[in-house]
């Protein structure tokens, strides 16, 4: 069941604005690597540019949220010994190998907490490349070490199908295993329980 504490208003806000900053620079970011013609490359490099300001904007504010103030999380998100144990049950789960979900205390099992440590990491790694691409002249140094734009061009490109192997997990997880999740992330509530009228209540009883 969805719990209200673990999803503050703060949290939520954050939460689809990052969404949809991640949608527009994964669709702006294929374009760009893959052009067709007449496509208006300067508007969709600027609305690219956009949203990757937005998504460091937000990521700043989040990461503030979790450590400076009354609604922090980030211990949520520290791996402790529960997690070492449920790692591989939790992967066998997963891939359908073990029937029952594993046994764990934490509001997010270790799978979870991996791959929410690594978005940030992933989406740091990103802007540096990004930058690196648009700008190559301001880090010659990087450039070089990178092996050249065109495996810097390569590594962007791996990470953003990182992050669309991350958000189709994601989504996958939530509508299969905590729908309830979803509504109170969305609505702020979760979903009402749909009313079985009388008759049919004496009916199911009966049978």
């Amino acid at each position: 069941m969805a719990n209200p504490a673990d999803h503050p208003l703060s949290h939520r806000i954050t939460h689809w604005i990052n969404l949809i900053n991640f949608i527009a620079l994964i669709i702006t970011g294929m374009m760009i690597h893959s052009p067709y013609q007449g496509m208006p490359m300067n508007l969709v490099r600027n609305i690219h540019f956009i949203f990757m300001f937005s998504l460091i904007f937000t990521g700043i504010v989040r990461f503030y949220i979790s450590f400076f103030t009354k609604q922090r999380d980030y211990r949520k998100f520290l791996l402790d010994s529960y997690d070492i144990k449920t790692f591989i049950p939790q992967i066998k789960y997963y891939l359908f190998l073990q029937k029952d979900h594993p046994v764990n205390p934490n509001p997010y099992n270790p799978l979870q907490k991996l791959a929410y440590i690594g978005l940030p990491i992933l989406a740091v790694l990103q802007i540096l490349t990004g930058a690196i691409l648009y700008l190559p002249m301001v880090f010659p140094g990087l450039e070089a070490t990178l092996g050249g734009l065109a495996a810097i061009r390569g590594f962007h490109y791996v990470i953003t199908w990182l992050f669309i192997a991350i958000i189709a997990v994601h989504v996958y997880m939530v509508f299969t295993e905590a729908v309830d999740q979803f509504w109170y992330m969305f609505f702020g509530k979760t979903r009402k329980k749909d009313k079985v009228p009388p008759s049919d209540k004496a009916t199911t009883a009966r049978s």
